[in-house]
């Protein structure tokens, strides 16, 4: 055995079981989301609707993310993060029952902005959650696994959701597009949402002889909003370079190079491997150089991946997409535990809810100028722009006034 798989299970044997709780959670949370993305489009066109609409509702579902964000920070403070993520997922799972039994658009958008509400109220009370039940010299490798969990549950979730339907069609006597066969298909992505409950019903002990960080000294002390707002500032610009090209990843390598769907999906297969396997080395680099260095070297190194994708070759661009999934992967949860290193804990929430909002509203107002500026000038004003974009957020990340002692893993 190596000595680097020794120091791995040494890593994960430190891991205690209120972490591997959270994690299994969102592996059982991450595996219902990523089967009703594939399906939900789908059933809507069983349903008699077109594409419009899919976009109508997945609008919807993403607002609901950006005008509740913090209020739902707020939320997750005044009541506790497990306490915050509980009550989302039981709001989830209400609000996609409701979804399945409605037909009139109304209806459906209701639903949607509910669901949407509810997830973000989910996924944004895990990061505090994780904050509360890990050491700070823990928090580089367990951020890191669970979104590494997240990012590769998502490919076994889209096999899963493609089999379903013929599945239930075969099981009711209907045809394999049947609103049945798609409804009994997100059926299951519901009842896994709800087996996400049962690892976190229980309460979650603090962890045991904890360090005492700087931010543990005063329990009453809060930072001004200001603070917490500079904290988030750097994933408005993360949301900015994602939302130029991530919607659009399909498209780019069909059009520019005229690849067939299949060499697209196996591309497209490396980058969510290379998010995967980004999540875990978080831990070996923050132990080298520390959280905020960390995130914001893994951060900038994402920009010159992005722009190998200017270059007229399929391979080179392919490498640098896979490339850039890698650092993406591996910077976003230093940078998540960096924050939650630097906030108070009773303004987690807050923190965490912020960094949302603005990675949400930064994706949102590129995706949307991306598309406009691709009709008039192509991809590479958009590449260029995502470059930008993720030097500037790995810049933000690397002038924050921290201690930058307090942030190295020991």
């Amino acid at each position: 055995m190596t000595r680097a798989s020794l120091r791995v299970r040494a890593a994960l044997a430190q891991i205690s079981p209120p972490v591997w709780r959270i994690l299994l959670h969102s592996m059982l949370f991450g595996l219902a989301a990523s089967i009703a993305d594939l399906l939900f489009n789908f059933y809507l066109v069983s349903l008699g609707y077109a594409n419009d609409t899919a976009g109508l509702l997945s609008t919807v579902g993403r607002s609901a993310g950006i005008v509740l964000g913090l209020p739902i920070g707020l939320l997750i403070d005044r009541i506790g993060a497990r306490r915050a993520l509980l009550q989302g997922l039981v709001l989830f799972i209400a609000a996609w029952v409701a979804l399945l039994l409605a037909r009139s658009l109304w209806a459906l958008i209701l639903a949607q902005f509910v669901i949407g509400a509810a997830y973000i109220l989910a996924a944004t009370a895990i990061t505090p959650l994780m904050a509360s039940v890990t050491r700070p010299d823990q928090r580089a490798q367990v951020f890191g696994l669970n979104a590494s969990a997240g990012n590769m549950i998502g490919p076994v979730g889209s096999v899963i959701a493609g089999l379903l339907p013929a599945l239930f069609a075969r099981t009711i006597g209907a045809g394999p597009r049947d609103v049945g066969a798609y409804r009994l298909a997100l059926a299951v992505s519901v009842g896994l949402a709800a087996l996400a409950l049962l690892p976190v019903l229980r309460p979650f002990p603090a962890p045991v002889h904890a360090p005492r960080a700087a931010n543990d000294l005063a329990p009453q002390h809060t930072l001004p909003f200001r603070t917490l707002l500079r904290f988030a500032w750097a994933s408005l610009l993360f949301g900015v370079a994602g939302g130029s090209i991530m919607p659009f990843q399909n498209l780019f390598f069909r059009m520019q190079f005229g690849l067939s769907d299949a060499t697209v999906g196996v591309v497209l297969a490396g980058s969510a491997l290379g998010l995967g396997v980004g999540g875990l080395l978080g831990m070996p680099i923050s132990r080298r150089i520390g959280l905020r260095r960390g995130a914001a070297w893994l951060r900038f190194a994402a920009a010159p991946a992005m722009l190998l994708l200017l270059l007229p070759a399929v391979l080179p661009a392919a490498v640098g997409f896979c490339l850039r999934g890698l650092c993406v992967g591996a910077s976003f949860p230093l940078n998540d535990a960096l924050v939650m290193q630097e906030t108070p804990p009773r303004q987690r929430g807050l923190a965490s809810s912020l960094m949302s909002v603005l990675w949400s509203g930064g994706w949102a107002v590129a995706s949307l100028a991306s598309g406009w500026v691709q009709l008039h000038w192509g991809f590479a004003p958009v590449l260029i722009v995502a470059a930008l974009a993720y030097a500037g957020s790995a810049l933000t990340i690397a002038t924050l006034q921290i201690d930058e002692q307090a942030t190295v893993a020991t």
